[in-house]
């Protein structure tokens, strides 16, 4: 059975509520959005994994600074697995933005979506034209 719009507001709320937690740096609130053995990855330098280091590494990054929007969203899968593609941007107070792109892996743990593997990666770069 393919996704309903249910599932599919349910994830994009999940997402929400992930970005909310790291923006106010609430670590347990965001390894809940993750599965018992979630992981999160963004090369260089993020790649933690299970709900102890998803709260070590959210509380290990200092005073919020940050909004995360998350957009884009393409969501495939069936009754109990997901996978989803969308675009992200950090705002900084400094003024200096980042972009990303997730490639997500979820899963319906009892009755609710949660983030198996976060892939935070590199934004790619629009073709030149040149």
């Amino acid at each position: 059975m393919s996704l309903t719009a249910e599932d599919r507001v349910e994830i994009v709320e999940l997402v929400g509520r992930y970005n909310q937690a790291i923006d106010l740096r609430r670590g347990e609130a965001w390894a809940d959005t993750f599965t018992e053995h979630g992981r999160f990855y963004a090369p260089p330098n993020r790649d933690v994994s299970g709900r102890d280091e998803l709260i070590a590494m959210v509380e290990s990054m200092g005073a919020p600074d940050a909004q995360h929007w998350t957009t884009n969203y393409v969501i495939d899968g069936d009754q109990d697995d997901a996978m989803m593609e969308s675009d992200l941007i950090v705002f900084r107070d400094n003024g200096v933005g980042v972009r990303r792109k997730y490639l997500d892996t979820l899963q319906r743990v009892d009755g609710s979506w949660k983030f198996v593997l976060r892939n935070c990666l590199l934004h790619p770069s629009p073709p030149s034209d040149k």
